[in-house]
């Protein structure tokens, strides 16, 4: 698997180091040394460090031109363009260096957006909106500036989903070709909160249109361009359907506070959901305990509290029980009467046998079955290796006299085991 990912991102590294993209070429071969060093990365990388790369920089898939006459007279100056079928375009020179840098930017798309690796959510949305302005072919007109465009669209939707951004930094390239399906759903998914739905762009699966993208944050297309269209929009996921309406139809279109405030708090209940779940499971293992009563506590041995000595009814069990609590216990005071004589109440018992009391030693004697249990077992563990140490090695050394002195033992927990539960071990 890490040599996969390490040949992919070689393949990337040449690739830019034929466009002459040193610095992107460098970022992936030393990224394919970093997940499984090959002799042909490290070999890349020397070379990147050296030498340099062995292309020119190009601007990757810019579309040619016929021959033009071009005249530049600043960056604010507007070219004109005249090609064999006298189509004009105006576009200026600071469009074409912001189209030049797109491109060049490539798969880079922290790059492409001009951040930072830690940029925060804000700062991602901040800076596609300052491109997506600078590179909408209604305003800029420059040769490519449509590829940058969808570009700049295709970064801001990979860095704004968490899962998405989390495997671009792991692996890099596009996330949705790595992942497929899955990752194309969870990108539409995303984009819900933006309060849209995306339209499907014809073989792109289920990848968002870099047009609705913009519609989404700019509340419909610039003029001329033909974006958008009809006043009603439908949002929301499986179960939350909303309509909103452009201004001039029949409702007026709530703000974007609003549908932020309805958004973050559909999204909050969403992610409570399973918290509520839990507790609501946790309550119901409660309900049981509140219907029964707890036995009382006992130990096998006197304690400065456990100091009152009782036996079991049926097998004569010894144990040491609380005598203030026991004496509240309900166990007790269901089987006790109270006489007045002389001022003083006087409490005694009705019945030693009472079900409860019995049910409750009942308990006690399983109680002390399983310890007896545990101790007989541990003492003849305990003989069974000091036989195996006497009998030597195959009869060679064996000591015949400890044999017998072991095996004559008798150990306490085995025999109360035996005589009060007739288990013999």
């Amino acid at each position: 698997m890490e040599a996969d990912e390490a040949q992919k991102a070689l393949n990337l590294a040449r690739k830019h180091d034929a466009n002459g993209n040193k610095d992107a070429a460098l970022k992936w071969a030393r990224k394919s040394v970093s997940i499984y060093s090959t002799p042909e990365a490290t070999t890349l990388v020397s070379r990147l460090e050296t030498v340099g790369t062995q292309g020119t920089p190009s601007t990757q898939g810019e579309p040619a031109s016929a021959p033009s006459e071009t005249t530049y007279t600043s960056s604010t100056t507007k070219t004109t363009t005249s090609n064999a079928s006298e189509t004009k375009k105006e576009y200026t020179q600071t469009q074409i260096e912001v189209v030049r840098r797109v491109k060049q930017a490539g798969g880079d798309f922290y790059s492409v957006l001009q951040i930072e690796k830690t940029a925060s959510e804000t700062e991602i949305k901040k800076s596609y909106k300052k491109l997506a302005l600078q590179l909408h072919p209604d305003k800029n007109r420059a040769p490519g500036a449509d590829e940058a465009f969808k570009l700049v669209s295709k970064a801001f939707t990979v860095l704004s989903d968490k899962d998405k951004r989390a495997a671009y930094d792991r692996f890099g390239g596009d996330p949705d070709s790595r992942f497929g399906a899955a990752a194309a759903s969870s990108s539409a998914q995303a984009f819900r909160g933006f309060g849209g739905g995306a339209r499907m762009r014809p073989g792109m699966g289920a990848e968002i249109d870099p047009e609705d993208l913009f519609n989404m944050f700019f509340g419909g297309g610039m003029s001329g361009g033909g974006f958008g269209g009809g006043n009603v929009f439908t949002f929301g996921g499986p179960g939350i359907r909303t309509q909103y309406y452009r201004p001039g139809a029949a409702r007026g279109r709530p703000g974007p506070g609003q549908r932020q405030a309805n958004n973050a708090q559909t999204s909050m209940w969403f992610q409570l959901l399973p918290i509520l779940v839990l507790i609501a499971f946790s309550l119901l293992s409660y309900i049981p305990s509140l219907f029964t009563v707890q036995d009382p506590e006992f130990r096998w041995r006197p304690t400065t509290m456990h100091r009152a000595h009782r036996t079991t009814f049926q097998r004569g069990v010894s144990y040491y029980v609380d005598p203030v609590s026991f004496a509240r216990h309900p166990y007790v005071t269901s089987t006790t009467t109270s006489s007045r004589r002389g001022g003083t109440v006087q409490r005694y018992s009705k019945d030693k046998s009472s079900p409860e009391l019995l049910a409750f030693e009942r308990r006690v004697e399983e109680a002390w079955m399983k310890e007896l249990y545990r101790q007989c077992e541990n003492a003849q563990e305990y003989k069974r290796r000091r036989l195996s140490d006497a009998q030597g090695f195959f009869g060679f050394g064996a000591d015949q006299a400890k044999i017998n002195k072991i095996q004559a033992e008798v150990y306490e927990s085995c025999e109360q085991l035996n005589r009060l539960f007739h288990i013999r071990v």
